[in-house]
């Protein structure tokens, strides 16, 4: 896997992609109800974990939704999540000072598949992965709110560098989980790299919910190529979904082109349909920024979330797409 990501810091090969023709793109929607509403990442880069939930609620069929903080974590304890957190906090990330005191946040689709199949599922309702429920101790008292996990991170890195002079009668706040209480989260937190934190507290909230799959399945790689729209093509008239690894910019600007490895964006692609007035196939991205479309460029076409975008811009900006045959 350390091939992997160094393979994707080769600068983007130049090729002239083969478009698909009309005849061969009929139109396809794969939403439905199992996938439901557009989940919303925030501000934490978990997209590779939030697809990777998505794509084995469908293909297993799962109703309840699949916990994408609970793949998320459970990669970053893999080897290619620990290089990976190594690389982001040495390498690429270094000048963030902010890197080293929240969970590892990029990853591989692919990884973070083949790792959950491994693992096992928890649901979200268990292990929520857009906010965490905060419990303020004062004077005897308790307020709730719910924070966003960027700002749970945030506080938790607080709590772990005062650790050791935290006990049940100061400790000014926790995070409430099943399975996790005041005394229990004060009780994870004795750890020694904070890292080991999130692990503990995955394990222990999902003890009792964890549910295998009753099957594993392939996972499979495919690199941009001249004929990548082939194997989307293949994936989605079998009425599969499809990972999209991509630079995120062309989300927000039509005229983005290229790729840059700090852009690196995972979505799904789960339609298409073709465009009279550009002559060309177009294909439904199931982003997950939530259902609002303000952030996408105007002259997308957005519908609570789920974005059409041009085949000739996904290919200028993509790398590779990832499917489970």
């Amino acid at each position: 896997m350390k091939l992997l990501y160094f393979a994707l810091l080769i600068p983007t090969l130049v090729y002239s992609f083969v478009p698909t023709q009309r005849s061969d793109c009929s139109a396809i929607d794969l939403r439905n109800e199992l996938l439901g509403k557009v989940r919303n990442q925030g501000p934490i880069a978990w997209c590779y974990s939030f697809t990777a939930a998505d794509m084995l609620n469908e293909h297993y069929q799962i109703s309840e939704r699949i916990s994408a903080a609970d793949v998320a974590i459970g990669y970053n304890q893999t080897n290619i999540g620990l290089f990976m957190r190594w690389l982001d906090a040495n390498v690429i990330s270094r000048k963030d000072p902010n890197i080293k005191n929240e969970a590892h946040q990029t990853g591989f689709n692919k990884k973070a598949l083949l790792s959950t199949m491994k693992d096992g599922w928890c649901p979200e309702s268990v292990f929520p992965s857009e906010k965490w429920t905060k419990i303020t101790l004062t004077k005897g008292n308790f307020r709730t709110e719910e924070v966003n996990l960027k700002e749970a991170m945030k506080d938790i890195a607080f709590l772990f560098e005062t650790r050791k002079s935290l006990t049940s009668e100061n400790l000014p706040f926790y995070f409430q989980f099943k399975n996790v209480d005041a005394n229990v989260f004060l009780e994870l937190l004795d750890t020694k790299f904070l890292a080991g934190f999130y692990f503990k507290l995955r394990e222990r909230v999902c003890a009792q919910d964890r549910i295998s799959f009753d099957h594993s399945s392939k996972v499979k790689m495919s690199f941009k190529s001249p004929h990548i729209f082939q194997s989307v093509a293949e994936q989605l008239e079998k009425e599969k979904i499809v990972g999209l690894d991509y630079d995120s910019r062309i989300l927000k600007d039509s005229s983005s082109r290229g790729f840059k490895i700090n852009q690196l964006h995972t979505s799904i692609i789960l339609g298409r349909r073709w465009n009279s007035e550009t002559n060309s196939c177009e294909y439904l991205i199931r982003n997950s920024w939530g259902e609002d479309c303000g952030r996408y460029d105007p002259t997308y076409e957005c519908q609570e979330g789920h974005v059409w975008l041009g085949e000739s811009k996904i290919f200028s900006s993509m790398t590779s797409i990832v499917y489970m045959p």
